[in-house]
């Protein structure tokens, strides 16, 4: 399965973080799946540490190859899919996130009930809770 984990999801993981459920524990440590993480996912990261919103220590980026997360970068098709996909939710990052899994096919691990509240018949949304 090719997954892609919102930045939320990112921050619990590399933090060990118990809010991550078992299932979803499973699906990130189970080596038969392809673990992503969008580069929007750290560019929002970035800027939040920039403005003292969060720590986050950009040599991490390195690290990934090694924790098994490849890193999605946008491209002009990715781009121009680009949508609101819920009224409610107008954040940018995060209709950037949903933009990516459903142009790469990825099953979107999220905690953020905004996210998973969207309904698109190409969008496939896990509760990282569970």
């Amino acid at each position: 399965m090719k997954i892609l984990i919102d930045t939320q999801v990112f921050i619990w993981l590399i933090n060990e973080d118990k809010r991550l459920g078992n299932k979803t524990r499973t699906l990130i440590f189970d080596s038969a799946n392809q673990l992503n993480v969008s580069y929007f996912s750290i560019f929002e990261m970035t800027i939040k540490a920039s403005i003292g919103k969060l720590y986050y220590d950009s040599k991490l980026v390195d690290d990934l190859p090694g924790m098994g997360i490849d890193i999605l970068f946008p491209n002009k098709e990715s781009l121009k899919a680009y949508k609101i996909f819920n009224s409610d939710n107008k954040d940018p990052f995060d209709n950037a996130i949903i933009t990516t899994a459903i142009y790469e096919g990825c099953t979107l691990i999220t905690s953020d009930p905004k996210i998973l509240a969207v309904i698109d018949k190409d969008l496939k949304l896990f509760d990282a809770q569970t």
